[in-house]
């Protein structure tokens, strides 16, 4: 008791006379006490471990309320994929934050990853996979995988095609770095033939103008902008296809993150999930 009390630098009759009030007040004693030894019994290690989260809920709220207090100075960096989606995602984060500064990369995956560990961003928007024991992965909208081809290409005449149809083409690959195995190679092995890959690269903007110079055909995402670009591509629809890739988001488990970093990360979660359900409705 005396040691107790000289870490709380108060008298050792004061905390007595405190504890005492308290198991007054709570009808139970908390100690176990034989002569001088004193020891917390089953209601005082139960009530200490309340206790304890109760005080750890203060902190956090007294921390947040601090944060929020300081929303004008709050930025958040991230890495994203190109699509579609994401502007009017952050306009309407823009609405409610107008004075939040995000600072946006497109990277690829494996470098997303490297910089996420090391806190340079936080929070990443991927279409593969990015996991390791330090990282949350949140995989959340299901992306359809179209064919897009050269519009002299045989096959631009179609608007939807069976994918086994394109099984002697020669195909520009995209692989992410975190991949052993492309999602691409997954769909066409899925219809029933190896393709033919003549270019495999890391870059979608690269890959996509090569099929924009007649070099092959590819895969391409539903909401990637990137064929806005492409003036000499057919995008077609893939029949009873099974074509189709995750995409998530990821951060570190174990990190403080402020308060406008995790109210984003809940917004854009939460823009793609109404995404999903309004794909999966239709």
């Amino acid at each position: 008791m005396s040691q107790s009390a000289l870490s709380l630098n108060i008298t050792q009759s004061s905390l007595s006379k405190t504890i005492a009030k308290l198991e007054d007040e709570l009808g139970v004693p908390l100690f176990d006490r034989k002569g001088k030894t004193i020891r917390l019994n089953k209601y005082g290690k139960y009530y200490a471990v309340e206790v304890e989260k109760a005080l750890n809920i203060l902190q956090n709220a007294h921390e947040e309320v601090l944060e929020m207090a300081d929303i004008g100075e709050d930025r958040v960096s991230i890495s994203v994929m190109s699509s579609t989606i994401l502007p009017p995602i952050l306009r309407s984060f823009y609405e409610h934050r107008p004075n939040i500064r995000i600072q946006q990369s497109i990277l690829p995956d494996s470098i997303a990853k490297e910089r996420l560990i090391s806190g340079e961003i936080e929070l990443c928007v991927s279409n593969t996979p990015i996991t390791g024991p330090t990282i949350e992965w949140l995989p959340i909208l299901k992306e359809r995988l179209d064919l897009i081809v050269p519009k002299n290409h045989r096959l631009a005449q179609f608007d939807e095609i069976d994918l086994w149809e394109a099984k002697d083409e020669q195909f520009i690959g995209y692989k992410s770095g975190l991949e052993s195995i492309s999602m691409f190679e997954k769909c066409c092995l899925q219809a029933g033939f190896t393709p033919n890959i003549i270019f495999e690269g890391t870059e979608m903007s690269i890959v996509l103008q090569l099929v924009n110079e007649g070099q092959g055909i590819t895969f391409y995402p539903q909401y990637s902008f990137l064929g806005e670009q492409l003036t000499n591509t057919k995008i077609i629809r893939l029949k009873n296809s099974h074509c189709y890739q995750t995409v998530g988001f990821a951060w570190l488990k174990n990190k403080k993150y402020s308060y406008v970093s995790k109210q984003f990360r809940q917004h854009m979660i939460q823009a793609f999930i109404d995404i999903n359900n309004k794909n999966d409705g239709n």
